[in-house]
This record gives structure tokens, sequence and C-alpha cells, in this order.
């Protein structure tokens, strides 16, 4: 499928009248970008997949009601039934942590030496680091770096204003810088 809007748009309206053959091209297009956004978020490979399905299930089911908006692509819309599918899956999943748990996290034996790392190593810690981030500051740096949306994608994606976008961009990178200087 091609990747311009105007496809995407047209396959949508094929798809709105039923045809499955376009309901499958917008899964092929779509489908690893939302898992991306899922595998780095979620415990498991098989959570990401299910969500990722529910994902386009709530599309299938959303799709009559869908409308382009000026400045606003698809893939926004669908990033942001993503989002709030991640949201609901944070909730109805909540850990539960003990105080014990914590207090041995924070035990000063823990501390060790600096050593050399390798570079799949060091993505893996940065990967562990943004898990650490608030849910709204990953979800920034996964679409501007992962998904390659622009600010005003991402706003109407998360339906906040482009500006919350910057900032909340500029305090994870920041964060992200802090806790990569401690290790």
């Amino acid at each position: 499928m091609a990747t311009d809007e105007n496809s995407i748009q047209s396959a949508i309206r094929q798809a709105r009248q039923g045809d499955t053959d376009s309901v499958g091209r917008l899964y092929d297009h779509f489908s690893q970008k939302i898992y991306r956004f899922f595998v780095f978020r979620v415990k498991t490979v098989e959570e990401a997949e299910d969500l990722t399905q529910t994902v386009f299930l709530k599309m299938l089911r959303s799709l009559p009601r869908y409308r382009q908006k000026a400045g606003a692509s698809f893939s926004a819309w669908l990033f942001q039934i993503a989002r709030f599918t991640l949201i609901d899956h944070y909730r109805t999943n909540r850990e539960i942590v003990s105080l014990d748990m914590v207090e041995n996290l924070a035990s000063p034996q823990l501390q060790s030496a600096p050593v050399p790392v390798s570079l799949d190593r060091r993505v893996k810690q940065v990967q562990q680091l943004v898990k650490q981030l608030p849910e709204a500051q990953q979800t920034v740096l996964h679409l501007s770096f992962v998904e390659e949306m622009s600010p005003r994608e991402i706003a109407r994606a998360m339906r906040v204003s482009v500006i919350s976008v910057r900032v909340w961009k500029h305090r994870a990178l920041k964060r992200l810088n802090q806790m990569l200087n401690i290790i």
C-alpha cells in the first residue's frame, strides 16, 4: 500500500463499504507501527500483540465515525486509539508492590562501580530508563523518534497542545540525560 494520505483515505472509504482487502491493507500498513508502540511499554510480546489486535478491532468499530480533520493524519487517529488502549491496559493490570520490596531496591549495597557497556546493552538500558518516564513522555518520545511524527501530529493523537508535546519531549530528554549520567 502506498504511504501517502490519499491512498490511505481511499482504503478507508473502501473499508467502510465492506471491502476486506482494504481493511487488510490498512492492517498491513499500520500493524508494525502500532505493535512497536506497545512492545516497549508492556511486559510481554504476547501483551503487545493482544493490544495491537485490540486497536485494530476498535479501529474497525470506529471506522464509520472517523472523519479526517485538517492537519491530522489517519495514523494520528490510530495512535490515539492505541494510547487510550494502553491507558486502559495499565488501569486494569496494575501491579501492587510491597514496601519491603521498595526498601530493598533503595539499599546502598546495590551501588556498584561503573562498567564499560556494549552498544546493545546501552540500548537496553535506555529502553529500561524510558519505561521509568511518565506514560505521556514515553508516548511523545516514541511517536517523535520511532514513528517520526511531527509535534502537530503527536498533539492531535494525544489530544493536547503542541506546546505540551514540546514540553514533555524536552522534559523526557532532560530526565533521560540525567538518568544516563547517574549510570
